[in-house]
């Protein structure tokens, strides 16, 4: 995607990150309320990332002379390299041409131009995170709230909020540590109308520390305050790596200043007590020389020094604060009850490991998928057997190799999605009865059909709104429908506390969601934001033991307070917020229970670029 773009170049303290070669293999203690992270083949698909490479952008650089202010003293414009700035000929014009001051201007003027230059070259390649969603009321307002995480740490986070419903006269936004609270949290920011676009407001936000966060999102206006508290995971998954393209230069530029520290130092000791016209002695020649290779020594020491702390850094950031997915292993045999899935959590210090707390009732919500043409999907909710093992009886899925995406909640709020592969055998009858899977337990072995709508069975259809292409990066509503076997919109019913469920992934495996018609956070993990931040929860946990502290509402009250603000109308129809980050065919399934069965609707998606 190419967008034309404008930029001020704000550089914060420890905003930079270390860069390091991402082939070391590492390990690492656990950090802070993470589970332990460790190096395994399988990425994480949760957040997923995308790569946007703007082209030909209209930059400027903005650059505020030092003041009591932040407004004094007059801006120097840098345009685009090729075009004229009167600035920069007026910068030119006050550089002395004579003594020590020609070094020090023109140092400055090299430093500019090289920053002009870096900027107007272009923007690097963005790698953004998927974002989080949050659709529903907010006090007496209805708003959609978009997250994006950071995907460094320290890094800023970009908070946008539609107004859907309601006059709003001012938005904030507030990050909150899991283990803080409001008490370790800055002021809130100030969200800012977005030029071009109605009720849409946006905001940074510093995440300084990784680990469970939740946005508490503030809309003020005349019906009074809402507020509302969307958990966001705070991870390092990337490495900031300098382009060549602005390594090189920066290169040169260094080794330029060090010539001319070199130089200075040698003309300083040579000839700066000279009388005007006079030529320096032999002695004082020889003496220019030893400072000069005393400063050259000196400026290599610190060099060295510089690049050992920074190695030591980059070390730090790799091992301690890049986030791994734990690993997992996930088989499936045969036995009395049929082909029983088993899948380990490994956890290698189990005393750095915050209890697991459940989610929509179940304490793993687990998606199979059939490579490579996924035309089969089974959700499923296997039983935990110890800390660290679960089971579920599969269903009579069609055999081959198969994707899973466990996801979990921890108790601090941290959510993860663990990924495998396993090879599923044909089916086999059970001779001990049904065995020990979930009644909520769902699944469907068919493919997208010609017309769009998807045969439920029994007469029944699901068809989706507004079908056709999406846009890349446009925050959509995707709305589906469900009629019975009379044509009359179906009625639906709670599953797993929510109105429905979506599970979104790309064809080539980079990108898998699990959402909600109020956004594609965890319920749980919102919960317990909210119990501590009413005093109703410790902010602490046991790590190491295997039942939490803090005890969840039950699937039942949960549901009913999500149905409560869930618009329903009759028609039949589910809604789910989300913004496609990749561009391509994605497979969406949708599962709605209606009648007292689930019902699970198959569709594809096209992303244009």
């Amino acid at each position: 995607m190419n967008l034309p773009m404008r930029a001020i170049a704000r550089v914060e303290p420890g905003s930079l990150t270390p860069a390091f070669s991402q082939g070391e293999r590492v390990s690492r203690p656990a950090h802070g309320d993470m589970p332990e992270p460790h190096s395994s083949e399988l990425l994480p698909i949760a957040p997923a990332n995308v790569w946007l490479s703007p082209s030909k952008p209209a930059a400027t650089v903005l650059l505020l002379p030092p003041g009591e202010g932040r407004d004094e003293g007059r801006p120097l414009h840098f345009s685009r390299p090729g075009s004229r700035s009167p600035h920069v000929a007026h910068a030119l014009d006050n550089v002395p041409l004579h003594g020590p001051a020609l070094y020090r201007g023109v140092l400055r003027l090299l430093g500019l131009a090289l920053m002009a230059w870096a900027m107007g070259l272009g923007a690097v390649a963005d790698e953004t995170h998927q974002p989080v969603f949050y659709e529903g009321k907010v006090g007496p307002y209805l708003a959609r709230v978009s997250v994006r995480p950071p995907g460094v740490i320290p890094g800023l986070s970009e908070i946008s909020v539609r107004v859907l419903a309601g006059e709003v006269n001012q938005v904030s936004a507030l990050p909150i540590k899991w283990n803080m609270g409001k008490k370790g949290a800055p002021p809130p920011d100030v969200a800012v109308p977005v030029r071009g676009e109605e009720n849409l407001y946006s905001a940074q936000l510093w995440f300084m520390e990784g680990g469970a966060h939740g946005v508490e999102v503030i809309l003020e206006g005349p019906a009074g305050e809402g507020r509302v508290l969307v958990p966001v995971n705070s991870v390092a998954t990337r490495v900031l790596v300098l382009p060549r393209y602005l390594g090189w230069p920066l290169a040169v530029m260094g080794l330029m200043l060090v010539a001319l520290l070199v130089s200075i130092s040698g003309a300083a000791v040579r000839e700066s007590v000279l009388p005007p016209g006079d030529a320096p002695s032999r002695g004082r020649r020889w003496a220019a020389r030893a400072a000069s290779a005393g400063v050259t020594a000196l400026v290599v020491g610190l060099l060295w020094g510089g690049w050992t702390w920074w190695q030591a850094e980059a070390g730090e950031y790799r091992n301690n604060r890049l986030y791994r997915p734990r690993p997992t292993e996930l088989t499936v045999v045969n036995d009395v009850r049929g082909n029983v899935m088993r899948l380990i959590l490994e956890e290698p210090n189990p005393r750095r490991m915050p209890p697991l707390v459940p989610d929509h009732g179940r304490l793993m919500h687990v998606f199979l998928m059939r490579e490579p043409d996924l035309a089969a999907m089974a959700h499923l909710h296997p039983q935990r057997l110890d800390r660290a093992t679960f089971e579920t009886v599969l269903p009579p899925l069609p055999p081959g190799a198969y994707s899973a995406y466990a996801q979990i909640t921890h108790e601090t709020g941290f959510t993860e999605t663990l990924t495998n592969r396993v090879e599923v055998p044909a089916p086999v009858a059970a001779s001990v009865g049904p065995g020990a899977a979930d009644p909520d337990d769902a699944w469907v072995a068919q493919v997208p059909s010609a017309d769009g709508a998807t045969d439920l069975g029994g007469g029944w259809r699901m068809t989706r709104a507004e079908a056709g292409a999406v846009s890349l990066g446009q925050p959509i509503s995707l709305r589906f429908q469900v009629r019975d076997a009379d044509g009359q919109p179906a009625v639906l019913e709670p599953y797993l506390g929510m109105l429905g469920h979506l599970a979104v992934r790309s064809l080539d495996g980079s990108v898998f969601t699990h959402v909600h018609p109020s956004g594609s956070f965890s319920m749980a993990a919102q919960q317990l934001f909210e119990m501590r931040e009413s005093g109703k929860a410790p902010r602490r946990v046991e790590y190491g033991a295997e039942d939490p502290t803090c005890q969840l509402p039950g699937v039942e009250e949960s549901a009913a307070g999500w149905m409560a603000q869930a618009r329903i109308d009759g028609t039949g129809e589910v809604s789910f917020p989300y913004e496609f980050i990749r561009p391509g065919v994605h497979r969406l399934w949708v599962q709605v229970r209606s009648a007292g069965r689930i019902r699970t609707g198959v569709f594809d998606v096209r992303v244009g670029e």
